[in-house]
């Protein structure tokens, strides 16, 4: 029991010390969005091409039904990672998702029917997780020839490269918050399958993973009720449990109908 208190204590508290949580609730901080996933998605890596980015922020159609959250580096408030929900919109039954055709059809027919039984206005698709290679460089680096302070502004380095591997946590941290306030039940994704393996060792597992595809890249397509997850978490790793809904703060909603597992208890 001491030794699970004091792992709590490491996650949470290292990870907050460094970064915040927050939700972009105004054109801009959406605006500081973009320019994360144009640095990450344009830049660091050829995921789409920048000429079509004439004002170097990377939006597409989704963005206009999704909801946004940024991680902040506290002390100099830069923006080092995003992630977006993208939610079925005011009409959800013309709506679709980003991953619906191309990759529901490739998972089990047990994960098919979950997506089919769960109300589409109460899903919502886990999009654009990304984390800048920019802050990474920065926390690695010395201190400039000369000597003047971009990298002294990291002066935290050392607590900052403890606390990058909680991340994603801290993403899955935005993705609560937001489905909380829109009343999301049931989450989906496409992720890579290093991704997928990061948050198992942290706890986080999908109820349905499907197969490794071809989309952007070798991904894997996943499927979960949000409260059987966060259940799951709170069983396996209660450090982790508590910083994604920040002490039992934010807890997912349960489904209205439809979609059964047989772990739905939220403590």
């Amino acid at each position: 029991m001491q030794a699970s208190q004091q792992t709590f204590e490491d996650v949470s508290t290292i990870f907050n010390s460094v970064f915040n949580v927050q939700l972009a609730n105004s054109p801009e901080a959406i605006n500081e969005v973009f320019a994360v996933r144009y640095q990450v998605y344009c830049i660091d890596r050829p995921f789409e091409d920048p000429n079509c980015f004439a004002d170097k922020r990377e939006h597409d159609e989704y963005d206009m039904r999704s909801a946004h959250a940024l991680i902040r580096h506290r002390m100099t408030s830069d923006s080092v990672a995003t992630v977006r929900l993208v939610t079925a919109g005011d009409n959800p039954e013309q709506a679709s998702f980003p991953m619906e055709a191309p990759c529901l059809h490739r998972m089990s027919q047990q994960a098919q029917d979950a997506f089919a039984s769960a109300r589409r206005d109460q899903i919502a698709e886990i999009s654009r997780m990304a984390v800048s290679r920019e802050f990474r460089r920065r926390l690695n680096e010395e201190k400039s020839v000369s000597g003047i302070s971009e990298p002294a502004y990291y002066s935290d380095s050392e607590n900052g490269k403890r606390a990058m591997p909680y991340i994603s946590l801290g993403l899955f941290a935005a993705i609560l918050q937001m489905s909380v306030k829109h009343g999301i039940t049931h989450w989906m994704a496409v992720m890579e399958p290093a991704q997928l393996r990061l948050l198992k060792r942290f706890g986080v597992e999908f109820d349905h993973v499907g197969p490794i595809m071809e989309y952007h890249g070798r991904r894997r397509p996943a499927f979960t009720e949000a409260a059987s997850l966060i259940e799951g978490i709170r069983k396996r790793r209660p450090d982790v449990w508590s910083l994604i809904t920040d002490g039992g703060r934010y807890l997912p909603a349960k489904p209205h109908h439809g979609y059964k597992t047989n772990v739905r208890r939220v403590a």
